[in-house]
């Protein structure tokens, strides 16, 4: 019997925050700020994700020299978004981002609405829960 781990198993509601397209690159800043760590996810009115930000998209956008009080997420959004649904499983997952190599990876469900931001950290913890999983599965065989 397999012990697959799945998208849906893991924490992915951490580690972001969302803002919209129409969030001004000053708001989103204080936004990013107030994480510990993590990225803004750009939703529509509709919750699906239309991109990510992150502070190099915020250092481009002063960069430019846009004015961030008016300057919008929607403007400098990285799109490099890979989408997976929570019914993938972590091998499935490990696969598709070795050959798309996102910038990255959000889960969804079936309607397409995101669900949750699958960190790095998130892929350290899949990677453990599999490999144990995997562990427990050879032993079991003895």
């Amino acid at each position: 019997m397999s012990e697959a781990v799945y998208v849906s198993d893991l924490e992915l509601d951490d580690e972001h925050a969302v803002v919209s397209t129409d969030t001004t690159i000053v708001d989103a800043t204080k936004k990013l700020v107030s994480l510990q760590r993590g990225i803004l996810i750009v939703l529509n009115d509709d919750q699906n994700v239309q991109g990510i930000v992150t502070s190099i998209q915020i250092l481009n956008a002063v960069a430019s020299g846009d004015d961030p009080s008016q300057s919008t997420c929607g403007h400098h959004m990285d799109t490099d978004v890979m989408e997976v649904p929570l019914s993938d499983t972590v091998a499935e997952l490990a696969q598709s981002m070795a050959e798309r190599k996102p910038h990255a990876v959000v889960a969804v469900d079936d309607e397409g609405k995101f669900k949750g931001y699958f960190s790095p950290n998130d892929y350290r913890e899949a990677l453990a829960r599999t490999q144990k999983a995997n562990l427990g599965q050879l032993v079991s065989k003895d």
